[in-house]
């Protein structure tokens, strides 16, 4: 991403971000001198120069032709930060009055590894008593499980399974669950639902990794195939002995 598609991440369009940018890098331009090095139309020059103005991104020298030159950065993003914070405070107590729908028993569905993982750091740091997870560890929410830990909820991450490896299983505080996968990458999907069915059955499976009988895959798979060669062993003997006692039995 240019510079350029950063201006206008704060809300300028194409031709003010060219402009802006084209006068930190040359200094004081006229309009023309604006249209002849950026890809701003020398026809809508002046316009844009203009709206820049107004935004307080730029100061203009009066004259014939008059000279434009950028406001300094810092001035412009500090101003910018606390315009957004105040913005973002006032949004934040006007929403947390609305009177908000029961969705719960919906299912919702998160879609992409990105969202997925931030989705179950959203959980997280909004637990206040419990959180039962199975999910590969990433830097953000090994912080974000510290944090909740050190609020006093209790935490249980269950040990990844080879079967569990790309499975993200999280309920927070018992009324809040996020299942899925997190692959392939970009259409991995998870559900996002409080559904008191979908809790239940994970609490249940939770209790069980919990158990002392439960075993990993890789474990029980090999328990499984030391009982086959045991059976193996135990039929090999049978047959031994059926042969003998055949053999025994036979007319000349």
């Amino acid at each position: 991403m240019t510079t350029v598609d950063l201006l206008q991440q704060l809300g300028l369009n194409k031709y003010e971000a060219e402009a802006y940018y084209t006068l930190l890098t040359r200094g004081a331009l006229t309009g023309y001198e604006v249209g002849k090095y950026s890809q701003v139309p020398g026809s809508r020059s002046y316009e844009v120069l203009e709206r820049l103005l107004e935004k307080g991104l730029a100061l203009v020298q009066p004259g014939e032709p008059p000279r434009y030159m950028a406001q300094d950065p810092q001035v412009v993003f500090a101003r910018f930060r606390a315009s957004m914070e105040s913005t973002l405070t006032t949004l934040t107590t006007a929403l947390a009055a609305l009177a908000r729908a029961d969705s719960r028993g919906e299912f919702w569905v998160v879609r992409g590894q990105q969202h997925i993982l931030a989705q179950a750091e959203t959980l997280i740091s909004q637990a206040q008593t419990s959180l039962d997870l199975i999910i590969p560890m990433h830097h953000e929410l090994a912080a974000t499980l510290d944090q909740a830990r050190a609020r006093g909820c209790r935490i249980f991450h269950a040990p990844i399974d080879i079967q569990d490896d790309n499975v993200v299983l999280l309920i927070r505080d018992e009324r809040e669950a996020l299942v899925g996968t997190l692959i392939p990458h970009e259409s991995c999907q998870a559900v996002l639902s409080s559904n008191q069915a979908l809790l239940e059955t994970l609490r249940g499976y939770f209790l069980y990794r919990q158990s002392p009988g439960w075993q990993p895959a890789e474990v029980a798979a090999a328990s499984t195939r030391q009982q086959d060669v045991a059976w193996m062993d135990w039929e090999a003997r049978k047959q031994r002995q059926l042969r003998g006692i055949s053999g025994g039995n036979r007319v000349a």
